[in-house]
């Protein structure tokens, strides 16, 4: 007699969607297929700090646009980062050289401690709200830069100081651009001549949707 597990495992879902749903929970969080192990998102929320599943650092950004990074970066592009991190660490890896400056002491100290020789870090320890000091470092540093990431405080102030410090081909990349507190600065950029490339997803360890947005013109270094 022929006995149509098929049929079974269809009627068992209509009856018991919850059970269905747990399942491929579980899946996710213990199958060595999952997105979730192989992206290294449960070693991430494990440890607390964004990482690959062997560990490495990756910036604490959505996957899709660190995926986007890992193919458009080359080593000969210049960056700048307002917020050092595990960013920093990261980039390191695809880009030419990086200045990175951090109003955090102890922060600065770690990732100074463990950054590669082709790091730059700079260290603000004033208010970066009192006044425009903190954003304008950038355009101190007497060169210009391909990629400018601005993932720290006052970054209202920066996208704008940026677009004075890119290269020709220099793109604009905020994170966490879904925030409302951003959109005078996004729709300046905007009314400047900049468009923009939203990407959506999770970040490591967490579990809401983020965005991080690059704003680039025609001709960019990332190829858009």
């Amino acid at each position: 007699m022929y006995f149509d597990f098929k049929r079974l495992r269809n009627s068992l879902r209509g009856y018991f969607p919850f059970l269905v749903t747990l399942g491929k929970a579980f899946g996710l969080v213990y199958s060595e297929r999952s997105f979730l192990n192989r992206s290294g998102y449960i070693a991430s929320a494990i440890s607390k700090k964004p990482c690959r599943k062997d560990g490495s650092p990756v910036p604490w950004m959505n996957y899709n646009v660190v995926s986007f990074f890992q193919d458009r970066l080359r080593k000969d592009l210049s960056l700048f980062e307002y917020g050092s991190g595990y960013s920093t660490l990261f980039f390191s890896n695809y880009v030419g050289d990086i200045i990175s400056v951090e109003c955090d002491r102890e922060w600065y100290d770690y990732i100074n401690a463990n950054r590669s020789d082709n790091t730059n870090l700079l260290l603000y320890e004033d208010d970066p709200y009192a006044s425009d000091t903190y954003s304008k470092i950038i355009c101190g540093q007497g060169r210009k830069f391909d990629v400018v990431i601005v993932d720290a405080e006052d970054r209202n102030r920066c996208m704008i100081s940026a677009c004075d410090a890119i290269s020709d081909w220099g793109v604009i990349v905020l994170d966490d651009s879904h925030r409302p507190c951003y959109r005078r600065s996004i729709d300046w950029l905007i009314g400047s001549g900049f468009k923009r490339l939203d990407f959506e997803g999770l970040k490591p360890g967490r579990i809401s949707l983020y965005r991080t947005t690059i704003f680039y013109k025609s001709d960019n270094c990332l190829g858009i």
